[in-house]
Order: C-alpha cells, then sequence, then structure tokens
C-alpha cells in the first residue's frame, strides 16, 4: 500500500514536467508570438474608468477633472452590416471593452503628442493590476481594425495581431469570414500545371491574393490534391 502511494506521488511529481515537455516541443513546431511590451507602473497613478464611450474611449478623472480618453490604435469596429451608419456603430459601446474597463483602473502611456489639433487626449490604456494592454487586447481579440492615425509606437505589433485575428476569424472577424465567403468561380480543373499557394500550416491551399496567405510557398494544383490540402473557403481556388 505504501509502495502504491509513493508510485502515485511520483507519477502526479512528473506530470508538470511532462506537460512542459510537450509544450516546447510544440513551440518548436509551431511559429514564435511577438510578445506584449513590458511597463514598469510601479511610480504611476491609475486612473478610475468611469464612463466606456463608443468603441475607442472612456471617461476618467485625469488631473482633478473628468476627461475623455481616446485608445491609440483602435479604429472602426468590425461589422457585418455594411449599410448600418458608422456613426451609429461608434456610439454604442462595445460588450468586451465595457467588460475589459467598467470599473477598473488603468495606468497611462502617451506618444509624443497626446494631445491633437482637436483637443483630444489620445493614450495606451493598461489594466491595474495586471497590465493588460487594453488597445491590443481589442486588436487580437477581432473586435476593432487597426487605426494607424497617431500610431506612432507598435505599429508592427498592432498589424501583426490584428492579421492573426482575421486568419483565425477571431471575434467578429469570425462572421466577416462566413459573410465574405463568395460563390466559386469557374476554373479549368483540367489543367493541372495551374499554380496554387500554401503557407506554413499546410492545411489550405488558395488564390494568390489571398488574405489569409501569411506565408505562401507555390505549387501545382495537382501536387495540392494529392497532398490532400484542402481548397480555401474565402478566396475560392480551382479544385
Amino acid at each position: 500500500m505504501r509502495i502504491n502511494l509513493k508510485a502515485r506521488r511520483i507519477v502526479f511529481s512528473l506530470i508538470p514536467l511532462v506537460l512542459f515537455a510537450l509544450l516546447g516541443f510544440v513551440a518548436r513546431g509551431g511559429i514564435t508570438l511577438r510578445p506584449y511590451p513590458f511597463e514598469d507602473f510601479s511610480n504611476d497613478t491609475a486612473y478610475l474608468v468611469l464612463e466606456v464611450v463608443g468603441k475607442n474611449a472612456v471617461k476618467i478623472q485625469y488631473k482633478e477633472r473628468l476627461t475623455m480618453v481616446k485608445l491609440l490604435g483602435i479604429g472602426t469596429s468590425i461589422t457585418t452590416h455594411p449599410n448600418l451608419s458608422i456613426n451609429l456603430l461608434e456610439k454604442k459601446p462595445d460588450p468586451l471593452m465595457r467588460d475589459l474597463l467598467l470599473g477598473e483602473f488603468v495606468y497611462l502611456r502617451f506618444n509624443t503628442n497626446k494631445i491633437d489639433a482637436d483637443g483630444q487626449l489620445w493614450a495606451y490604456l493598461y489594466r491595474a493590476p495586471d497590465g493588460l494592454f487594453i488597445n491590443l487586447e481589442l486588436i487580437r481579440q477581432g473586435y476593432n481594425h487597426v487605426d494607424t492615425k497617431f500610431l506612432l509606437q507598435h505599429r508592427g505589433l498592432f498589424e501583426y495581431y490584428e492579421q492573426r485575428a482575421q486568419i483565425t476569424g477571431k471575434g467578429k472577424w469570425h462572421s466577416m469570414t462566413k459573410t465574405n465567403v463568395s460563390p466559386p468561380k469557374v476554373y479549368d480543373n483540367n489543367d493541372t500545371d495551374q499554380i496554387v499557394y500554401v503557407t506554413r500550416a499546410k492545411t489550405k491551399y488558395h488564390r494568390d491574393g489571398c488574405r489569409f496567405l501569411v506565408s505562401q510557398e507555390p505549387m501545382k494544383l495537382e501536387e495540392a490534391k494529392k497532398n490532400n490540402y484542402k481548397p480555401c473557403l474565402l478566396c475560392n481556388p480551382a479544385r
């Protein structure tokens, strides 16, 4: 009985090591994600978010007065209703943004010019106390487009995570991918020399110019079929 108990303890103690090894193996076979920026807030003041305004602004008590702060890098919302007024969409608070920020404290980071010509205050928001980069999180979760206006820092990082959200169909990109699928075009499927493109994931093949082609490798259509690649539903290549 004691031996069995001891053996169980040994097995359970080895589980974290095995999981760590497996994660390392997967990471070596996958891609290296770009990390979030690290900021030190030990000497910063945290401000209470009193209201979430539309899709890209909050109201806080800043320097002893109620101030609206716009989020740098956050553009228009992703919508599957192109005929709906953008102004109407932007006035309605985003549920994710409200859940992340309302009633929470935030730290602020600014570009060189934190106030624009209209007197609007623009900032990067980091939630206290966990330091979550709110601006980037809204992009990563697939709820907003990247707006490069005033985006002097982190532009490459924002565009990188926007592209990943599109590819994986996160957030509202999921609905966009479904509604933007066009009917299959007519191709000459007997043309076995036709060139298609595959990505590092190597599960689907695409037409040149497909937005899912983060990386691309040209391949003959016949070869793609032999390797069991499936046609992309978005760009509808030859079948």
